[in-house]
């Protein structure tokens, strides 16, 4: 069975409703999926065993959090000890925003380096989200548990 590995930060709980809702989309697709909050405590192996994952922020001050820079930057470490391979699994990002939305492309950026093959899609969403876009999202995290290889689906 394909598996889906949510990780993601958030200050006033908009990200988060956004990481539920994507993930509740991954599951309807007949996805394992996990859900992650920087400073919940989880095993790295984790990342190595799942086939997508998924990275979310709010942009804070033009980047994404602290804690995501720094989970991000830890993990790039642990690939560069070869702690950690992630090559050829696929990753995607999303967040939310107030006023310009960079966080996105810090996300992207770091998996690439991480060796993901990024979706050209990443997700976005302006402040609070209402009912339409936690539809999106879950359309979201619908089409990136239908795009896992076949063999690893139900």
């Amino acid at each position: 069975m394909a598996t889906v590995s949510i990780i993601y930060d958030s200050r006033t709980g908009n990200t988060e409703r956004m990481a539920n809702a994507i993930a509740e989309g991954a599951r309807s697709a007949g996805v394992q999926v996990t859900v992650r909050k920087l400073g919940e405590k989880f095993p790295v192996e984790e990342l190595s065993k799942a086939d997508t994952i998924v990275i979310g922020s709010p942009t804070h001050y033009s980047s994404v959090t602290a804690e995501m820079r720094h989970f991000l930057e830890s993990l790039d470490e642990l690939r560069k000890a070869r702690k950690l391979n992630l090559k050829g699994k696929t990753g995607a990002g999303f967040g939310s925003y107030g006023w310009s939305g960079e966080a996105l492309e810090r996300i992207t950026g770091a998996l690439k380096i991480l060796g993901l093959t990024v979706k050209s899609s990443a997700l976005k969403i302006v402040e609070s989200p209402g009912e339409n876009d936690l539809a999106k999202c879950r359309e979201f995290g619908k089409a990136l548990a239908e795009a896992a290889p076949s063999k690893a689906r139900k």
